[in-house]
């Protein structure tokens, strides 16, 4: 990994802190504040059109996937019937490191769903713990692990490049 990959990183790493521990005290500030530097790094890159549009589209995905996990009981922020927008802000985040420090699963799509997947617990148990939502069954992760699986795999496969052949493109 290069030193632009890590610093990507390390500015996604304080973005989860700053979004989730802000969302636990009420305040978009911090992680509006943690986005700004993700945003800021992005646009000193080459690839800051797909960066920006990798970031709306994560933002409305999330959006819509963490309000859908509200609706059906999976997640509870705090009564919300709609995705707080710190959860928004982080869906954001992440998507501004497709580029960049995850750009290694860009090759391998699977495996990084495979992994963003796996992960997904991890990160909502550890914004939990930190009070920032209630998980009110665990088990119910189960299905957010599937959609990760299936929302990073493609994802992955948009940041590597991938397009569909022409048979597949007239379908």
């Amino acid at each position: 990994m290069n030193r632009s990959n890590l610093i990507n990183a390390g500015l996604f790493q304080a973005a989860w802190f700053a979004c989730v521990l802000g969302g636990a005290v009420g305040t978009i500030w911090w992680g509006g504040v943690a986005l700004l530097a993700l945003l800021a790094f992005a646009w000193s890159k080459p690839t800051l059109k797909s960066d920006l549009l990798f970031a709306a589209t994560g933002g409305l995905l999330g959006l819509a996937l963490d309000t859908l996990w509200i609706r059906t009981g999976v997640l509870d922020y705090g009564g919300a019937s709609l995705a707080p927008a710190w959860i928004v802000m982080l869906w954001v985040g992440v998507s501004l490191t497709l580029n960049h420090s995850l750009s290694l699963f860009a090759p391998r799509p699977l495996l990084g769903g495979l992994l963003a997947g796996a992960c997904a617990p991890l990160s909502y148990l550890g914004g939990e713990r930190l009070g920032a939502v209630l998980v009110p069954d665990p088990w119910m992760l189960g299905y957010i692990c599937a959609v990760w699986f299936v929302v990073f795999t493609l994802a992955f496969a948009l940041a590597g490049g991938w397009r569909p052949s022409r048979q597949e493109a007239a379908l």
